[in-house]
């Protein structure tokens, strides 16, 4: 049975609770779990912020989270990178600790400028379990507290400490994350900064039925080398990860809303809804009317594509 539109909507906030609104410019915000978990019984219900991506870094305390419809456990110390436009919700362990770390995507946008391996911390949600004895061996613990301690501090200096101390955490992270793919060539880092480039474009894009030629065209790159550093890194081509990437938003407009299916297709750049539907059945395994029918458990953002 289809749910009424009431139950499908996933509520947009600004921060959980607080009504949407446009960030102001390079905007940080830093809180604890706790702050705003207790208020809701340690429980945050799915939703999405529009212009925030977050970083919420788990010191003690075991959860569960949902991420675009896929639940998983996780054991702390853990990291949680949540895209901005990403579903997401969390149930923690109550006393669970740890912060809640959002930036907006014009600071994030800076940020990419001198690290362009940032993009790909936020280019899917994902969820990192740390070992105890690698959070001791950096600096990731002690940049969190920092930001924390230099958060609701009101001088001159205050910005460019709050900025300093995001670099050093985002480096660590993002030294976890290239870790666990353990590129370590630098013709493999040169081609993992190509994907990364590669992603971002796909995000831009994806609704406008662009050609690889088109995508290769804006990296100057040629088509082969896209093909030939999507599949090594990827396992798939570049067109098999923008199908991808539209197959997930169309999952996320078929749950979360109650737009019909061929404004669904037009939103997403098919200008045949009868084509999107054969699209979307072909990858999913359902039509869009059933995968509406079933629910968010269906919902996987790393979920193959076929060609």
């Amino acid at each position: 049975m289809v749910r009424s539109g009431a139950a499908r909507r996933i509520p947009t906030y600004f921060l959980y609770g607080e009504a949407p609104r446009p960030a102001p410019g390079s905007m940080l915000h830093v809180e604890t779990i706790e702050a705003r978990s207790t208020r809701h019984q340690w429980k945050i219900d799915p939703h999405m912020h529009q212009v925030l991506h977050q970083l919420v870094f788990v010191l003690r305390g075991t959860g569960v989270t949902m991420l675009d419809g896929v639940q998983a456990q996780y054991r702390p110390p853990a990291l949680i990178l949540v895209p901005a436009r990403a579903v997401h919700g969390f149930e923690f362990e109550p006393g669970t600790t740890g912060h809640v770390v959002s930036i907006s995507e014009e600071l994030l946008h800076d940020m990419v400028q001198r690290e362009p391996g940032i993009t790909a911390l936020f280019a899917r949600p994902q969820v990192l379990e740390l070992q105890g004895s690698e959070l001791r061996a950096t600096d990731l613990a002690l940049s969190v507290r920092m930001l924390a301690r230099e958060f609701p501090v009101a001088d001159s200096g205050h910005r460019l400490a709050l900025n300093g101390w995001l670099e050093v955490l985002l480096g660590n992270v993002l030294r976890f994350a290239q870790r666990r793919t353990s590129f370590t060539d630098p013709a493999v880092g040169q081609e993992r900064r190509l994907l990364e480039q590669y992603f971002a474009l796909i995000e831009r894009r994806f609704r406008s039925s662009q050609k690889v030629d088109e995508y290769a065209s804006a990296l100057h790159v040629s088509p082969s080398r896209l093909r030939r550093v999507c599949l090594a890194l990827t396992g798939r081509s570049p067109m098999q990860l923008v199908h991808a990437r539209i197959l997930l938003e169309a999952k996320r407009l078929l749950h979360y809303t109650d737009r019909a299916v061929h404004v669904i297709a037009t939103e997403l750049g098919f200008e045949d809804a009868a084509y999107f539907t054969r699209f979307f059945t072909r990858r999913a395994g359902a039509s869009p009317r059933v995968f509406r029918q079933r629910g968010p458990e269906s919902i996987s953002p790393q979920e193959p594509a076929a060609g």
